[in-house]
């Protein structure tokens, strides 16, 4: 009967089937080391899953300054199921800016399940942001960007940057936010400045923990030439080896002392633009500049050496030839004259002038060149002596296709014929 009772009864309220004979051979726990979270300065929440594998088991994570740990967690029961749960604990007492290692331990009868090392760091504690005041960006007459670095050191901050023409600044850019941790770039546009004006800045950020700024820096913004005229060119024609002096002014916002250069072409004009000179403008923007020597017709104009660029309109100054006249020799009834040219003009005809009673010159002789050493060339002219005393001079025509102008000489006197 007892055995028949036996069979009778159900499995459940027996020990058998796969409960039992998990009950009877157990297997170790599977634990997994999860994120940490909810990390401060002195804490945070670890957390991971264990898998008790149908055995009571217990968990407990530890943790430390290295994977050598020496701290844990008091031991919390998984319960005995089947499958991962979540599990975790909150630890506290740390230390700020540090990384910690942890992991997941859980234990029941078959054996202990460790999970793998993992790290957090805690935060650092709130400090003042750092700030480095840096360089501009296209900076204009009126307007520049300027730039600086900003780390916010983790905590909510404002930064700003102060600028004026002296160290106490006197205006602000408009604040902005900034968040986070870690250098990153800032700037702030500036509009309305002055040209050819320096400025001075630095960038100031502020959080709950106190106020940063940056090294002070300096920026001139650019000039604003609009224009050069030229009032004038003197001599013109100017004298072969001899300079002129060019007049002018440079027109615009912040043009007083504006570096500028005078750009030259020789005759024939298809040559390359060059530079005899540079020099500055005046305090309210007037030049004036002597270029030379001239060998010949040249083409000047004067040009700013600035960001923006602005150029006076071209001149031609011509260029005479010089020419040298003395006596030589004579009789009563007649008088020679001779003299140089330079430069040496192969083609030039030569006229010997004589001022009349009337003051009209009047050529009275012609002739032509010879050459001489040195790029020049020579004359020599004998003319009858005129009846009273009269002033004379000598007028070259080059005849180069206009690299040269006709150049005069100085008046000579002479005696009439009937003087002795």
């Amino acid at each position: 009967m007892r055995r028949v009772l036996a069979l009778a009864l159900p499995c459940a309220l027996l020990l058998c089937g796969p409960v039992a004979a998990i009950a009877d051979n157990p297997v170790p726990p599977v634990a997994t080391t999860g994120a940490a979270t909810d990390v401060t300065q002195t804490g945070a929440t670890l957390a991971g899953t264990v898998d008790p594998k149908g055995a009571a088991t217990t968990y407990h994570l530890e943790y430390g300054t290295s994977d050598s740990y020496g701290l844990a967690t008091p031991e919390k029961s998984a319960g005995s199921g089947t499958g991962a749960a979540n599990v975790s604990a909150v630890v506290t007492g740390l230390t700020n800016a540090t990384t910690y290692h942890y992991r997941i331990v859980a234990t029941n009868p078959a054996g202990v399940a460790r999970g793998a090392d993992r790290t957090f760091a805690t935060t650092s504690p709130p400090r003042a942001p750092a700030v480095s005041t840096g360089g501009t960006r296209g900076t204009q007459p009126t307007s520049t960007t300027l730039t600086g670095s900003l780390d916010p050191r983790g905590a909510p901050t404002t930064f700003h940057f102060e600028y004026g023409t002296s160290t106490r600044y006197g205006a602000s850019t408009p604040d902005q936010s900034a968040a986070g941790s870690g250098r990153r770039t800032v700037t702030a546009a500036l509009t309305g400045l002055s040209a050819n004006t320096k400025y001075h800045y630095r960038l100031v950020a502020t959080n709950a923990t106190g106020t940063a700024r940056g090294g002070d820096h300096s920026i001139t913004t650019l000039r604003a030439p609009s224009g050069i005229s030229l009032e004038g060119a003197t001599p013109n024609p100017a004298i072969w080896s001899g300079s002129v002096t060019l007049t002018g002014r440079v027109s615009g916002s912040g043009v007083g002392g504006t570096p500028l250069a005078v750009e030259r072409q020789d005759f024939p004009f298809s040559g390359p633009v060059w530079v005899p000179r540079t020099f500055s403008a005046a305090g309210d923007g007037s030049f004036r500049v002597t270029v030379g020597p001239l060998w010949s017709t040249a083409r000047l104009r004067v040009v700013s050496r600035t960001t923006i660029r602005v150029a006076s309109p071209t001149v031609d100054v011509g260029n005479r030839v010089r020419v040298g006249v003395r006596r030589t020799g004579g009789t009563r009834a007649r008088a020679g004259l001779t003299g140089v040219i330079s430069p040496a003009v192969p083609q030039a005809v030569v006229s010997v002038q004589r001022l009349t009673r009337f003051g009209r010159w009047i050529s009275v002789q012609r002739s032509g060149v010879q050459a001489a050493s040195g790029n020049r060339s020579r004359y020599t002219i004998t003319i009858a002596r005129p009846r009273r005393a009269s002033s004379l001079r000598v007028v070259v025509l080059p005849n180069d296709a206009g690299a040269h102008l006709r150049g005069v000489s100085r008046e000579l006197g002479v005696r009439g014929r009937g003087r002795r």
